[in-house]
């Protein structure tokens, strides 16, 4: 399994991507950003979008990517996967005619360029010999944590944003994923800032981390807002922790 780091911001400015991690070329975990770092042709390969949550910052590639392949003529059809309050934002807030429009419907019913699929997250799916566990966490709004197993049994976990959770952890420890991209967005002086909004501080991903019988054995970090960037990269580095790094845009992780 091939990831590739489209985004891996908590905030987009300068130099700074929103989350999204293009697997395999053909599927994202998130869609902070999809044509700010794909190229025509790799936009036109994409199939399906794993989606934690429907904040914007994790949907706002979604959009212009629907407008692009419907301009080109391209007839792809992008399935989006999550769970049922997620689908329920994005057809009611987003893709409702009025702030976007409905693509399930265009270029024509019969061949969208949109269509959703809703999962459980109490049980295990399957997507062309993918795996997808999906599990609550603690976020402001309804958010999921992510397990995805590749065809050769190769995982990996992402828990989009989350503050202090439980039920993702005890997925990850059940399925022995040995890849983790996890979120640490403030610094530990803000921790009071991050539990308001359902993230996590340095301090905080140490007790998560915790709460794993096995925790994987690398960790990958995303979604630190980058004017608190280098203070927070201070404190990961002072959890002692060999394993544990955040990502940089454009890299690809070979699991």
């Amino acid at each position: 399994m091939k990831i590739r780091v489209l985004g891996s911001s908590g905030s987009e400015v300068a130099g700074h991507r929103a989350p999204a991690f293009l697997v395999d070329e053909e599927s994202l975990l998130d869609a902070g950003t999809i044509g700010l770092s794909l190229k025509i042709r790799e936009e036109h390969k994409l199939r399906r979008i794993f989606l934690t949550h429907a904040h914007f910052d994790h949907i706002k590639g979604i959009p212009f990517m629907l407008d692009n392949l419907v301009s080109r003529g391209t007839g792809n059809t992008v399935t989006v996967i999550s769970g049922r309050e997620v689908i329920r934002d994005l057809k009611t807030n987003i893709f409702n005619d009025r702030i976007w429009p409905d693509f399930t419907k265009i270029p024509s019913p019969d061949r969208p360029a949109l269509q959703y699929r809703t999962v459980s997250a109490s049980r295990e799916e399957r997507f062309d010999g993918y795996r997808v566990i999906m599990a609550k966490v603690n976020h402001t709004v309804p958010a999921y944590g992510i397990i995805l197993i590749g065809p050769k049994g190769e995982g990996i976990a992402y828990t989009g944003d989350t503050g202090p959770t439980d039920r993702f952890w005890k997925k990850v420890d059940e399925y022995g994923v040995n890849h983790l991209i996890a979120e640490s967005s403030f610094p530990n002086r803000l921790e009071e800032l991050a539990l308001k909004t359902g993230h996590l501080t340095p301090a905080l991903l140490q007790q998560e981390i915790a709460k794993m019988k096995n925790p994987p054995r690398c960790i990958y970090l995303m979604h630190a807002k980058p004017q608190y960037f280098p203070e927070i990269e201070k404190e990961i580095r002072g959890l002692a922790r060999n394993s544990i790094r955040y990502l940089q845009e454009g890299e690809v992780l070979s699991i």
